[in-house]
């Protein structure tokens, strides 16, 4: 008996028991709790989501103390959309006037008002509901 012939009667007998273990390696990867899977999948997304909000809340949060800060000195009296990117808007600093063009590479001091204009035009603007109510009647 040669050695080739041992390893062949060899193979053949222990074949069965290689071939069982591979079926049962395979059975054991397909088996996979399909609710566990989900339930991991249901977790990362409600923490994804939970921290969008976060972020959001925080960004809310930095935006609000930025604008607080100088509102007091600064404010905006008008704006006059020239294009769908371009304007033109008179900004109260201080005491001062000024009237400003805006553009998306920047924004440029046009002018000094030397007449102030009056916040009392925009008291007499009338309420979205007025003006409804003015439209339905005519």
């Amino acid at each position: 008996m040669n050695v080739f012939s041992a390893c062949v009667k060899a193979g053949f007998f222990l074949m069965p028991l290689v071939v069982r273990a591979a079926e049962s390696d395979q059975a054991n990867t397909l088996a996979i709790d399909p609710m566990a899977s989900a339930t991991k999948v249901i977790v990362f997304l409600l923490l994804i989501v939970g921290l969008i909000v976060l972020l959001a809340w925080l960004a809310g949060k930095t935006r609000a103390f930025q604008g607080h800060a100088g509102s007091a000195q600064l404010k905006t009296l008008g704006v006059l959309p020239l294009g769908i990117k371009e304007k033109i808007a008179v900004i109260q600093v201080g005491d001062k006037q000024l009237v400003v063009g805006i553009t998306p590479q920047q924004i440029t001091c046009l002018t000094e008002l030397e007449t102030p204009l009056t916040e009392e035009n925009d008291n007499h603007k009338m309420a979205f509901s007025e003006l409804l109510k003015k439209a339905i009647r005519s």
